[in-house]
């Protein structure tokens, strides 16, 4: 029973990998070209106030901090009792999150901020908490790994909140026109969990729903520690640059800076975003079970390494041209960011697989040692940097805590779980060097220069994605041919059982 069961959650976790992927692409696909749109009618600024706005939302936020969700899934059982506890716990906190950040969002034009910050933040801090109200049918759906069909109510969500946002946008809304999107998303995606667990879990809404204050102080001493590691990381690690750009350089430059590091998370965007988040319910699943979990994250590394890394070596390679191309010679500055954010993308997957694994086998201790370790360094090293050279110091910053994470996390991964550190990132290396000397050598040739972007960006992606991918399977064309085979066999249906006698 224990042997059908790892296969059922083997199948479940690629099957759900695939189509989270697949669908994130359709949604990043709409997010990607509506962006181009509104940075090409809307400008640097707009971006700017936005991303200062998310960084003090996501600072005062309470929800996150508690680590609830994350603690909840982690439960054995989906009952009344965890959905009903989750669920006062997850309303009490979402009211207290937004007494507390409108009360400091007001303070904020009196530290230098334009007064639109104070309201963005506010609608951004409301918006965050309206979605408590379907947080149990939330938790529900993760639990029972119903995430693909989650990603397509994100995208249909997201098609309906862009379309507003252009329109807007070119009716002169300006930076409302940004923030009208989050709204269109938050509402669309309250309505369709909704209608979602009413069709595919629909005994969910016939348990009766309860408190228990044991339950939930398990919850709280369990999600605490990862929620505010998490926190560090999303508002220290992820954002406390934006915060020291946005503060110390303007709105504007933030802008630049937040358009080159969007375009250089495309990696982890279209691909590691599904499996972080798959692969947290996936560990979960299998904590007890070492030797079918290191299978799943050599899986989820060999995914990394083979898709994540040569999208970031075309980006590294092909910066300026990708602005140019996007937007045009008005956003130039943002290329002189990108080439060094797409490189720091090659390594994060690999942060964030660590620490997702961590939670999942109860190592708790070492996630949040890896998440402060870098929220340190980003507070310590970043900040005087910045202070000293603008935003090439928050890049040196950024770049330090990123490689210190890089090194807590292997060596917590290759000490934990019967893996090899030079099979896993041996063949990757060698493939990288090989496409870095190609697009170097291709750029030598006569009248590369002399090209136009399209052309030469084409010509860039050739030379290192596909010099890379080459390079992958030429090392091992036989894990690359199973690898394929794995996923075509969790798409088959599982043979039928024999009745029992």
């Amino acid at each position: 029973m224990a042997e059908s069961n790892a296969r059922v959650t083997a199948r479940l976790a690629v099957r759900n990998t695939i189509w989270l992927s697949l669908l994130s692409y359709a949604g990043q696909f709409v997010s990607f070209g509506a962006t181009i749109i509104l940075a090409r009618k809307l400008g640097p600024e707009p971006f700017g106030l936005i991303t200062i706005a998310a960084f003090w939302s996501v600072l005062l936020g309470l929800r996150a901090k508690s680590g609830l969700s994350n603690a909840a899934i982690r439960q054995p059982r989906l009952d009344g009792e965890l959905l009903g506890t989750a669920y006062r716990l997850d309303l009490i906190l979402a009211a207290a999150s937004m007494i507390l950040s409108i009360a400091v969002a007001l303070i904020l034009p009196r530290l230098g901020y334009p007064p639109q910050v104070t309201w963005i933040v506010t609608v951004y801090v409301v918006l965050d908490n309206v979605t408590a109200v379907i947080g149990p049918l939330g938790l529900a759906l993760e639990k029972e790994l119903q995430l693909s069909r989650l990603n397509v109510i994100y995208v249909a969500s997201t098609i309906a909140a862009y379309a507003a946002a252009i329109g807007l946008a070119y009716a002169g809304a300006g930076v409302w026109s940004l923030l009208s999107s989050n709204l269109f998303t938050t509402c669309a995606a309250v309505a369709g969990i909704y209608l979602l667990a009413r069709r595919r879990l629909p005994w969910v809404f016939q348990m009766e729903w309860r408190f228990d204050k044991e339950l939930a102080r398990h919850l709280l001493r369990q999600g605490l520690p990862m929620g505010l590691a998490n926190a560090a990381a999303a508002s220290i690690t992820g954002q406390w640059d934006n915060f020291l750009i946005g503060t110390y350089g303007g709105a504007k430059e933030l802008g630049f800076y937040d358009r080159a590091y969007r375009y250089a998370q495309w990696p982890n965007t279209l691909l590691t975003g599904a499996l972080q988040r798959v692969g947290y319910v996936t560990f979960a699943r299998l904590q007890d079970d070492v030797p079918r979990l290191a299978h799943s994250v050599r899986l989820y590394m060999w995914v990394v390494t083979s898709l994540g890394t040569p999208m970031a070596l075309a980006l590294i390679f092909g910066a300026r041209d990708v602005i140019h191309i996007l937007l045009d010679t008005a956003w130039s500055r943002s290329a002189d960011f990108l080439s060094i954010l797409a490189a720091f993308s090659i390594i994060s997957p690999f942060i964030n697989l660590s620490v997702s694994a961590a939670y999942a086998m109860g190592k708790v201790r070492q996630a949040v040692v890896i998440t402060l370790a870098q929220a340190v360094v980003m507070l310590a090293v970043a900040t005087p940097l910045t202070l000293r050279w603008g935003v090439s110091g928050a890049l040196a910053g950024l770049g330090v805590a990123i490689l210190l994470g890089f090194g807590l996390s292997a060596h917590y991964i290759f000490t934990h779980l019967p893996l090899s550190a030079r099979e896993t990132f041996g063949k990757p290396l060698i493939a990288a060097a090989v496409a870095c000397a190609a697009t170097w050598l291709a750029s030598q040739t006569p009248g590369w220069h002399e090209l136009s972007a399209a052309p030469r960006l084409i010509a860039i992606t050739l030379a290192s994605a596909g010099t890379y991918l080459l390079c992958v399977f030429a090392l091992n064309p036989s894990e690359v041919i199973e690898r394929v085979r794995y996923v075509a066999r969790a798409f088959r249906p599982p043979p039928a059982q024999e009745p029992a006698a």
